[in-house]
């Protein structure tokens, strides 16, 4: 590991935390806790989505995104510890976001009711169909988090945590695929049915559960493709972006089954 980049990210995550202190009393945002079970509605028209894939960091897209767009974002749980511990240093999507937004004081908010019920009941690690919707977060940096930008871009974040394969297999449990696959059908709807109820125009999604969490990207990007199909969203959306940064396969998985079906 890169102790120089771990030091960085370490020091550049206090103080995304330090600066939410300075402002938090001037900032409009807020969070709740969304049950399972959200309910379909009906098509806002009939004009189909457009899809892209790409190799990208979030943070990049965010700020290539028209500025009057409301966008809405996935956040990859970790599902017992807001932030997926961020302030360590630790590096994936969801450290990213918390690293330079203001996404993490939100998730703290929601210890008892999303995080302490994670932890308690797993469901074999499967883990609760909830999800977090956090709403006007502030974004402070760009991809290269080398600075404070002199503007700033406000997004709609869903936190939600995808079945933990890894874990499953590490406490030599079996592999429930049909209970898989609902998991993941479950949560991805979720997540697009609130971005549509929330009125969010861009979406930017990814390869959900498939890095630590060892789900099937081949599944994962099929049962995307199969929601984003279903009526209900046609209109929803003006464009979706799958933003897979730095692994081939994942971006060719992806690519193959999205862009099959859509057009981008």
């Amino acid at each position: 590991m890169n102790n120089d980049a771990l030091n960085q990210r370490k020091k550049l995550a206090h103080n995304i935390v330090n600066i939410y202190q300075v402002e938090m009393s001037q900032l409009d945002q807020h969070s709740f806790v969304v049950p399972q079970g959200i309910a379909e509605t009906a098509p806002l028209s009939l004009k189909p989505i457009k899809i892209f894939v790409k190799d990208e960091n979030v943070l990049y897209r965010i700020q290539h995104l028209p500025q009057e767009a409301k966008i809405g974002v996935m956040n990859f749980a970790n599902p017992v510890e807001p932030g997926g511990g961020f302030l360590l240093g630790i590096n994936a999507q969801e450290q990213a976001l918390c690293r330079n937004t203001f996404l993490y004081p939100e998730l703290l908010k929601h210890r008892q009711t999303y995080y302490l019920q994670n932890f308690t009941h797993n469901h074999d690690f499967l883990y609760s169909d909830a999800l977090i919707y956090a709403q006007n977060i502030k974004v402070l940096r760009d991809e290269k988090e080398d600075q404070i930008l002199p503007y700033f871009k406000y997004v709609d974040i869903i936190t939600i945590a995808a079945p933990n394969l890894r874990r499953m297999k590490q406490q030599h449990l079996p592999l429930d695929y049909a209970k898989i696959k609902e998991s993941l059908t479950a949560k991805i709807l979720a997540t697009l049915r609130m971005f549509k109820e929330q009125r969010c125009d861009y979406l930017i999604l990814g390869a959900f559960g498939c890095g630590s969490f060892e789900n099937d990207p081949q599944q994962v990007a099929q049962i995307f493709a199969e929601c984003l199909k279903r009526t209900e969203f046609l209109g929803a959306f003006k464009e979706i972006y799958f933003d897979i940064l730095g692994d081939e396969h994942l971006f060719q998985v992806f690519q193959a089954k999205l862009l099959t079906d859509f057009k981008g």
